[in-house]
């Protein structure tokens, strides 16, 4: 259970991260 949810978390970090760094180059992109 705790080991599940603790690999979610770190998964929803990554997903965050990725976010973050794509954004700005996909509106560079677009701009």
């Amino acid at each position: 259970m705790a080991r599940k949810t603790k690999f979610r978390q770190a998964g929803l970090i990554l997903l965050t991260t990725a976010v973050v760094l794509i954004l700005p180059n996909l509106t560079r992109l677009f701009t």
